[in-house]
């Protein structure tokens, strides 16, 4: 009974990491607004695409070893290894710019950093959080991680362009060392949990385990189902954000400040819908919750490339925020927790966020070349995959069965 009436901010351990990890990503997202400037301010556009290319392509490469050691190694060292290891990174580029030595190289070997600590930290940080709070709170524990992201993406930005104009760069690099350290600091006191298979480490023995991990994956059908899930949500919305709302914003007057306004009222949605599942919790029916939203953002899309008045589609964000944020953002990581093995959770982890890493590029690609003539066809062709998935999973016994716990 104890259990059911204390929340997971009650429990030490996942305060901690919360706090920590709120801080590092409000780090990160003030660091990109200073490293965007940066690689503008020594060279040009195309440099900075390279860059962040840099930081993908190990990222995917990477993603399935990250999972394989993140059940071998335990959550929390994966994910103090990876904060410790950005952190030096950017303390090194905060001193070869205040020094004046910094040159072009740097900043590909920086952006390598980051991609590699981020394919190891992904999975990581899907697993940890069953490890700190009883099965029954996963969901609000879940929903609160997920606030403080949303949050730290709100603030970030505005943080990191105050520092930038008002103290320089190093203002904003030294507040991202600060948030991996002190992220790396929140996790030592999280008790470390050895997993049970303690064979030597190798690479034979990392690629058994990635095989097993595939092989769990390829074997259930609720994986089977998230991957689906997945892949449509990011063939919808890479394009539609990255490339489909500039364009539909280019349509009104005060294009800038359309554009802005939509992806505010879309970021406080989704802080609105994290927040109230915090509190409420989390239907145990989750697919036919899951089936009805996808089913809606389809449609949404579709409704967005033909709205009348920029209000329309600002409120119509809002609303697709909070909904996408309470039954995606919250409840599928409760659903992974919950249906997959504790001992294969980092593999499963990392086998769900390949599809992202994937089909990213492809969904921007496609978008752009339709955004390029009528830009009400690219936002119909971002309604077709998730309309397509709600449809196949609605037809689907197992699909409608799909529960949280």
């Amino acid at each position: 009974m104890e259990t059911r009436t204390r929340g997971p901010l009650t429990y030490p351990q996942f305060w901690w990491v919360w706090a920590g990890e709120s801080v590092a990503i409000l780090g990160d997202v003030s660091f990109l607004v200073g490293f965007s400037w940066l690689i503008l301010d020594l060279a040009n556009a195309a440099t900075l695409g390279a860059v962040l290319l840099t930081v993908g392509i190990p990222r995917g490469v990477l993603m399935l070893v990250g999972g394989a050691l993140t059940d071998r190694f335990s959550p929390r060292t994966v994910m103090f290894v990876s904060h410790i290891a950005r952190g030096l990174a950017v303390a090194a580029l905060t001193a070869l710019f205040l020094t004046g030595t910094l040159a072009i190289w740097h900043l590909f070997a920086i952006g390598l950093v980051f991609g590699v600590a981020d394919a190891f930290f992904w999975p990581a940080s899907v697993s940890i959080i069953p490890t700190l709070v009883p099965r029954e709170h996963l969901a609000r524990a879940n929903a609160l991680a997920g606030s403080g992201e949303q949050f730290a993406r709100l603030a970030g930005p505005l943080i990191g362009g105050a520092l930038v104009s008002l103290g320089g760069l190093g203002w904003v690099f030294g507040l991202n060392v600060f948030a991996m350290f002190f992220a790396a600091a929140s996790l030592l006191r999280v008790r470390r949990v050895v997993p049970e298979d303690q064979e030597q480490l190798s690479v034979r023995g990392v690629l058994r385990q990635i095989r097993s991990g595939l092989a769990y994956a390829a074997s259930s059908a609720e994986t089977r189902i998230v991957v689906a899930l997945i892949a449509a949500a990011t063939l919808s919305y890479s394009g539609l954000f990255a490339v489909g709302l500039p364009a539909l914003a280019k349509s009104f007057d005060s294009g800038p400040f359309v554009l802005g306004l939509m992806l505010s009222a879309w970021g406080l949605g989704q802080l609105a819908g994290t927040l109230s599942a915090s509190f409420t919790g989390l239907p145990q029916r989750w697919g036919l919750l899951i089936i009805g939203m996808t089913f809606l953002e389809g449609v949404s899309f579709a409704v967005l490339g033909v709205v009348p008045h920029y209000l329309v589609a600002v409120v119509l964000l809002a609303l697709l925020g909070f909904g996408v944020a309470y039954s995606t953002d919250v409840a599928l990581p409760t659903f992974v927790q919950t249906t997959t093995p504790p001992e294969m959770l980092g593999r499963v982890s990392s086998v769900l966020e390949l599809p992202r890493v994937v089909l990213e590029p492809v969904s921007m690609a496609m978008m752009g070349l339709l955004a390029t003539g009528d830009v009400r066809w690219a936002f119909v062709a971002a309604a077709i995959p998730m309309l397509a998935v709600s449809l196949t999973l609605a037809s689907s016994r197992r699909a409608r069965n799909l529960r949280t716990a």
